[in-house]
């Protein structure tokens, strides 16, 4: 199981977090459609894509500055 951190819109367009345990991203997917039907997943990240995230951006920095 892994445990995703989710960004969610909901209906009036405002922007909340959510943490859910799933065995796959598409696990995870279902899981947020069905306890929040009224809203749409804008991000979706394991913490190995925050990792992969996280080291792209600082290889960014260092080539930047």
């Amino acid at each position: 199981m892994t445990k995703f951190h989710a960004v969610m819109i909901d209906e009036t367009g405002c922007e909340f977090g959510v943490s859910v345990t799933a065995r796959s991203r598409e696990a995870a997917f279902d899981k947020l459609r069905e306890d929040y039907p009224e809203s749409r997943c804008d991000q979706l990240e394991s913490p190995a894509d925050t990792r992969k995230r996280e080291q792209r951006m600082y290889r960014q920095a260092e080539r930047d500055y």
